[in-house]
């Protein structure tokens, strides 16, 4: 949900060649059904840890409205061929799934 410059910034120290798409009115989110976390998948001993982790790793503050989970999608046609959906704001998605059903196509 952040900014064009501020997701070239992120991308740029850690995976500069990523293609990514800035969504600070997170229209993207509400189109692929992001929910807003409850209570319950938002705070709790693994999404501190998780959060910790991040910071560790020079992961800055969430940008726009962190109560929404995160997901990943895979997409060819405007079609989504398959997607992971966070269960929790601590979950990570399944990128190498995604990508051997990528490969698959």
């Amino acid at each position: 949900m952040g900014t064009p410059a501020e997701g070239a910034a992120f991308f740029e120290k850690r995976w500069p060649e990523a293609r990514a798409v800035s969504d600070p009115e997170k229209a993207l989110f509400d189109a692929f059904g992001l929910e807003r976390g409850s209570l319950a998948q938002l705070v709790g001993p693994r999404t501190w840890a998780a959060g910790f982790r991040a910071r560790r790793h020079g992961v800055g503050l969430p940008k726009g409205d962190p109560r929404v989970l995160a997901g990943s999608f895979l997409v060819k046609g405007g079609q989504v061929l398959d997607s992971d959906l966070a269960t929790t704001s601590a979950s990570t998605p399944d990128l190498g799934r995604l990508a051997r059903a990528a490969r698959d196509l």
